[in-house]
């Protein structure tokens, strides 16, 4: 039985090479000196603070909020310093000596403590029916010895678990892969905007003409496709990030590159991000280009359209219900009969007490494995798409402007005369 559950285990463990999550308390403590110090971070996180939410929540109920509450901290960029650390050859004593304070761990409070309890009652209730060895190893009568004699130990023979442990570990993997392949996708399509975005500046910096009116509206052109990438945020992060999308807005009037009456109409439009695209063509149409130099630039723009469209389409597409449903149940049912089959074969131990943590150990991998399936399911709440806005599509933006506005790409030290022949405009 053991062998076979060892076995299940295995065949999903592969497919998860990362190691244990670090502490929870390291690891907030770091987030926060990102967010005081993003002069030498990769990594911006903005809402990243005490769990003040989880304070009051019951202890019934704290699991869940855990889980939900602890997502703002896994949006992790990686660098360097962070490859080497994550490769060390001490990251086995590090993650064994981190087991208790994984943030899976402390999601699965609910799961584990009812699974616990069933345990518990399963080795009680044989004591009372079969009887026990006291403290000194002598044997005792049991309680209900009366009823015992008639039903016997109450236990599971371990064929079942047998039968049904290669389905759902085969359940389990596809639900995790799944999850991956969702939080993959969602990685690689904000990579796609963050290229899209640079390449809409790139281009009005090579493309629009040096004057004052065009000037200004290249900036324009700049601010709103920073802003687009913070709507299109969001959007995918819900209402609770409004306030942090206003200032940012805000921020950009402050600035002069956006009017404050176009910042309350993104906030009251019901598709920010669309609000926003719509912002930079008006911009290219009003800026004087010719058509096939606006025609490059609205690809740039068409191609963060579709960009939005996929990550509404995993955003409001979940695996099937069905599924997940039926993965969830079937593994639940697994757990909490699973005691009443280890029972028998921890006899070896006192009063057969050993299936308590055999069990609790079990769940614990079981549900974790699920666990990470369900967090990665929906992937916006875990990626950094705060550094993306911040760092690698708004500062990289406003670095560009500012190094085309001083000349630093005029390499011989002087611009080019700029003859009405090599570029014609349209009025």
């Amino acid at each position: 039985m053991l062998a076979l559950l060892t076995s299940g285990l295995a065949l999903v463990a592969p497919l998860h090479p990362r190691a244990a999550s670090m502490a929870v308390g390291s690891r907030r403590a770091t987030l926060a000196k990102m967010a005081t110090n993003p002069s030498n971070i990769p990594c911006v996180d903005e809402i990243c603070g005490e769990e003040d939410e989880i304070a009051d929540v019951p202890w019934y109920r704290k699991g869940s909020a855990y889980a939900e509450a602890s997502r703002q901290y896994r949006r992790t960029i990686y660098m360097h310093d962070e490859w080497v650390k994550h490769r060390s050859s001490e990251r086995f004593f590090r993650n064994v000596r981190t087991i208790g304070d994984s943030g899976v761990a402390q999601s699965l409070g609910t799961e584990l403590s009812f699974v616990t309890g069933t345990a518990i009652f399963c080795v009680l209730i044989n004591m009372l029916l079969t009887g026990y060895q006291d403290f000194s190893g002598a044997a005792q009568v049991a309680p209900l010895a009366s009823v015992g004699k008639y039903i016997g130990p109450i236990s599971l023979p371990a064929l079942p678990f047998t039968i049904s442990m290669p389905a759902l570990s085969l359940l389990l993997v596809f639900r995790t892969n799944t999850g991956y392949f969702r939080w993959n996708e969602a990685r690689t399509l904000w990579g796609g905007i963050i290229n899209s975005c640079r390449n809409v500046v790139r281009q009005a910096n090579t493309y629009f003409p040096d004057d004052p009116r065009n000037t200004a509206l290249k900036a324009r052109l700049a601010a709103n496709t920073a802003a687009y990438a913070k709507a299109l945020r969001n959007f995918l992060r819900g209402k609770t990030n409004d306030k942090v999308l206003k200032n940012e807005l805000y921020e950009l009037v402050d600035k002069g590159v956006m009017d404050a009456s176009q910042a309350e109409a993104c906030m009251a439009a019901s598709n920010r991000p669309m609000f926003c695209l719509s912002a930079m063509s008006a911009n290219i149409r009003e800026a004087d280009l010719n058509p096939i130099d606006r025609a490059r630039i609205d690809a740039s723009i068409t191609s963060l359209v579709d960009l939005t469209g996929a990550n509404e389409r995993i955003f409001k597409s979940p695996i099937p219900l069905v599924y997940t449903r039926h993965t969830a149940r079937f593994l639940s049912v697994f757990t909490v009969l699973l005691p009443f089959a280890l029972w028998p074969v921890m006899g070896s131990s006192w009063n057969h007490w050993a299936t308590v943590p055999a069990t609790d150990v079990v769940a614990f991998f079981l549900f974790g494995i699920e666990e990470i399936g369900i967090q990665i399911e929906e992937p916006f709440s875990i990626l950094p798409l705060e550094a993306f806005c911040n760092g690698a599509i708004a500062a990289t933006m406003d670095e560009m402007i500012a190094c085309e506005k001083a000349g630093k790409f005029d390499f011989d030290g002087q611009k080019l005369p700029q003859t009405k022949s090599s570029r014609p405009l349209v009025n």
